[in-house]
């Protein structure tokens, strides 16, 4: 991607300017929900950023993102095996989404613009530093949908707030606000209406006199002090029980009677 280009898939917008690349997610009528176009998008962005010196990755709209379109899910729920296969791609390429991520050669930063839901949380788990719009919220949802836990819910979340506080949330489907989220380490500066493009600015200026470099050589010593399965695989497991998950009747029902209380 050249410098100053800027495109748009009709899912994401990207932008590289100043030598950072800036990445929109751009389905605002739902959310900004994750289906594969805009993670297919999501991942040839960042494949093809080039030399950047950092990533801003933020929502348009009123949120950052939904997590999993539920009216996608469902539209596939009579058919067991189109289900799996289309849950397969969503969650299978999330989690490329977090690993590229993680392996970006320069710091990124996730500019979480308003509610976070669902696997969505990966995208700002994946960041180096986190800026939350004071009125933004981040809620599990699973508990309530009967999905597995996916987009590193239990795969990075526990870096950041621990495992008892993380089990905790995921079973009483808790709602975080942002300056609890700030308060447990979740988030790193919380932002008030209207300051969230200044404040980007402001870290995109602390981050020019730096080593871009630096923030892949400190993720990948920080990951090889964590004991057990590396990241990928924990992301896999997330993923084996996401499909395990998804196509039982209860979880069906459950789609049901919360796009019924959509309406």
């Amino acid at each position: 991607m050249s410098a100053a280009a800027a495109t748009s898939t009709g899912t994401v917008r990207t932008e590289v300017r100043g030598g950072v690349l800036r990445l929109v997610l751009d389905r605002p009528h739902r959310g900004n929900a994750l289906v594969p176009d805009l993670l297919d998008a999501c991942l040839d962005a960042l494949d093809t950023a080039g030399d950047v010196r950092a990533v801003v990755l933020t929502g348009a709209g009123r949120a950052f993102s939904s997590g999993g379109d539920v009216g996608e899910f469902r539209a596939r729920a009579d058919d067991r095996e189109a289900l799996l296969a289309y849950s397969e791609r969503v969650v299978g390429t999330l989690n490329r989404v977090i690993l590229r991520l993680r392996d970006m050669p320069c710091p990124v930063i996730a500019a979480v613009n308003g509610p976070v839901t669902g696997g969505s949380v990966g995208l700002m788990l994946a960041a180096d530093m986190i800026l939350m719009d004071a009125a933004a919220f981040i809620q599990p949802y699973y508990a309530r949908m009967g999905f597995a836990p996916d987009g590193g819910w239990t795969a990075l979340m526990p870096e950041r707030i621990g495992r008892a506080r993380t089990a905790r949330w995921l079973a009483f489907d808790e709602r975080l606000d942002a300056r609890e989220a700030l308060a447990v380490g979740l988030v790193d500066r919380v932002v008030e209406a209207g300051g969230m493009d200044a404040e980007i600015d402001r870290q995109l200026a602390a981050l020019e006199p730096l080593d871009p470099g630096l923030a892949l050589t400190s993720r990948r010593l920080l990951d090889a002090q964590i004991a057990g399965p590396d990241l990928a695989a924990r992301l896999d497991d997330e993923k084996r029980e996401f499909l395990d998950r998804i196509a039982r009747e209860d979880t069906r029902a459950r789609m049901n009677a919360f796009l019924a209380g959509a309406k």
